[in-house]
Parts: structure tokens; C-alpha cells; sequence
């Protein structure tokens, strides 16, 4: 099982140099202007650390924007590209010194492409234009090659997309498959990870996708989901935690691969307590949102992680509620502990879940 915690503002750092971002900025080297702060990725560490367990994994998860990554020149960053030379390699050592000190400590790191562009931000699938996604993760297997710690989530939260689209791409979209190439292009071993439609949260196009990677013999791959209850997805029950084990239960019927859920929260509902029209409860015991799809993932042996650890957090996000750091802690290093019934107490969330075992037996192994 992987147990973890999902990373934010990588994914928008070329646009907003200057803010917190796990780094220290200095100014009066333009060309190695960013440089790791090690004492704010510490304390996750030993949030992760932990955890570790025979039967428990730690992972991260690091938000990558392939634009960046590729130093493609966009509306949003080209300004900073401009002021800083050779940025996209500055921000690939930067990542590059994050999966070092993770690795370090026995803690999975998974890439996610989040964004093709910090212009367009959450697309509705990865992109083949100026920013090539494909030449995206050929350059990023190829400098992760021989650390078999780290996983590749090929692309965020597909939506309004083609079925063929994802799968194969055209003239505008990588597919999943061309992109998958890439990867095994440099290693065989690392795991996949790949979410379809709906803001990756659909089922039936993971199972066709399946019997093409079976035709191909292909291991290491995770389902994954993203089951959110908040404003956005008022109305839509298909998102309550029964529909979500609805899926869970599809895959598990229909595929030989094990589930991950690489992003899940609340809006501002309380710990206990239903989330917008869903429930309060789940298999008759009250519980809220969060903890019960923490709960469906231990029932599936379903390996997880939370949106997210914000490094400039300096106390409860009142927007949407889904820091998962910065309750009490003015600087934001330590989980929220939400007493109000704004959000979820992710501090009581991750005692109570973090080191559980699975519930299920696992069947499934993976070459790592």
C-alpha cells in the first residue's frame, strides 16, 4: 500500500517567482536562482517516515507543468523566463533535488503532469502543440531512468475527451499510450499511473484501456481516481462515497491492476458530518467525506493521497478547505487540525488511517 501526501505550487512556479515554494530564491545569481529549502520539506519527510511499514509505502506526489519542464515560452512565465537563464533547467534540478532527498528516505515520489502549459492551466487532456507532451516524459524518464523510486502519473484530471483522444492522441492531444511509450522507451520498471474522464474519475474506459495494455503485456500500472465532495460538486451524487466504491468495485471486477487515488477532498464540511447532498454516514457508522473514502480505501486496499501539503499555508484555507497543512501552525509545517467544522481534521485523519493496513488481501504485486 502507498500512503502519502500531495505537493502543490511546482506546478505554477515559473509564474510566481518569489512566492513560497519549497525554495530559497537567490536573486543576485539569475542563472541558479532557485535552490531547495530543505527545512521545509523536513517536516513531510517525517510526517512520511513514519508511516513506513512491511505493509505501508510513504509517497509524495510533485506537480510538474511541461512548459516548464521543456522551457517552452507561455503568456503566464515568459517573463521570468526571460530574467532567469536556462529556467526549465534550473526547475528540472530543482525537481531533480526533491526526488533525491525523498528517495533518500525510503519515500516514493510520483510525477504528475499536471498542466501541459501554465496558461492553460487544467486542459481538458495533455497536450501535442508547442509544449509536446510526449517529448515531455521521454525527457523526464530519461533523467529518472535508474531511480525505480519514482512513478510517472501521466496526465492530472482528464475531461471532455475522447476515449480515442486519451488513448492515442492527434494532432493536438498526447495519448496515454504514446506518452506510456515514452517512459518504458528509458525504464521498464517504475509504475504508471493514469486516471480517465470526469477529472479523472471514471471506470469504463479504464477497463477498455486495460485489455490494450494486457494485448501488450504491460505491468506496473495504477488505476487512479480523484473523488472530490465540495461546491463544484454539488449536485453531482455520483461523486458521494457510494459511487465512488461503485467504480472501485468495476475496476476490481474487470481488471487484474490495484487503484490509487493520487487526489482526493472535502469543501469546508466538517470531519464528521455529510458533504454537500451526500451522507454523514458510510456502511451505518457516521463519518464524513474524507474519512470515508479513506475508509472505502482500506476496505479495497486502495493506496492514497490527499490534495494537498501548500507550502506557504500559514493557517486553514478558508476558500476551499483542503490544506492539509497549516491549521495551528503559523508556518505551515505541520497537518491541519480543523476544530471549527470547516474541513477535515487531516491531523486526526492521518492518525487514524497513515499506517492502517488493508483490510483486503493483496493480490497484486509490482516490479519496483
Amino acid at each position: 500500500m502507498l500512503h502519502g501526501i500531495g505537493t502543490t505550487c511546482t506546478e505554477y512556479l515559473a509564474r510566481g517567482i518569489g512566492m513560497k515554494c519549497w525554495v530559497t530564491y537567490d536573486f543576485a545569481k539569475p542563472d541558479a536562482v532557485l535552490k531547495l529549502d530543505v527545512a521545509l520539506i523536513y517536516p513531510l519527510i517525517d510526517y512520511l517516515r513514519a508511516i513506513a511499514s512491511d505493509s505501508v509505502v510513504p509517497v509524495v506526489r510533485i506537480p510538474l507543468t511541461a512548459s516548464t519542464w521543456l522551457g517552452v515560452e507561455t503568456n503566464a512565465s515568459k517573463a521570468n523566463m526571460a530574467k532567469y537563464p536556462k529556467f526549465n533547467v534550473q526547475y528540472q534540478d530543482l525537481i531533480a533535488d526533491f526526488v533525491k532527498e525523498y528517495s533518500t528516505y525510503g519515500i516514493v515520489v510520483i510525477l504528475d503532469l499536471h498542466w501541459t502549459d501554465d496558461d492553460t492551466d487544467n486542459a481538458a487532456m495533455a497536450g501535442k502543440g508547442t509544449t509536446n507532451c510526449v517529448t515531455f516524459w521521454d525527457s523526464v524518464a530519461s533523467k529518472f531512468k535508474e531511480n525505480s523510486m519514482v512513478f510517472y502519473e501521466l496526465y492530472n484530471e482528464p475531461h471532455r475527451v475522447t476515449e480515442d483522444q486519451w488513448a492515442n492522441g492527434d494532432a493536438s492531444t498526447s495519448g496515454m499510450l504514446e506518452m506510456l511509450a515514452a517512459v518504458r522507451k528509458h525504464t521498464q520498471s517504475p509504475v504508471i499511473i493514469a486516471g480517465y474522464g470526469g477529472y479523472a474519475y471514471d471506470a469504463d474506459s479504464l477497463v477498455s484501456l486495460d485489455a490494450v495494455l494486457l494485448r501488450q503485456n504491460e505491468k506496473n500500472v495504477l488505476w487512479n481516481f480523484h473523488p472530490y465532495m465540495g461546491p463544484n460538486q454539488a449536485g453531482d451524487s455520483k461523486k458521494c462515497p457510494s459511487g465512488f466504491e461503485s467504480r472501485v468495485q468495476q475496476l476490481i471486477n474487470a481488471t487484474d491492476k490495484p487503484i490509487i487515488v493520487t487526489e482526493f477532498g472535502q469543501g469546508c464540511q466538517p470531519t464528521e458530518g455529510g458533504a454537500e447532498q451526500c451522507p454523514g454516514t458510510y456502511d451505518g457508522k457516521a463519518m464524513g467525506y474524507d474519512e470515508a473514502i479513506l475508509t472505502i480505501a482500506a476496505k479495497y486496499s486502495i493506496s492514497w493521497l490527499p490534495w494537498a501539503w501548500r507550502p506557504m499555508a500559514s493557517g486553514p484555507n478558508t476558500k476551499n478547505c483542503q490544506d492539509v497543512n497549516g491549521g495551528t501552525d503559523p508556518a505551515g509545517l505541520s497537518l491541519a487540525h480543523s476544530t471549527d467544522g470547516k474541513g477535515a481534521d487531516f491531523q486526526g485523519l492521518w492518525e487514524s488511517f497513515a499506517k492502517k493496513a488493508s483490510i483486503a488481501s493483496i493480490t497484486t504485486q509490482w516490479v519496483v
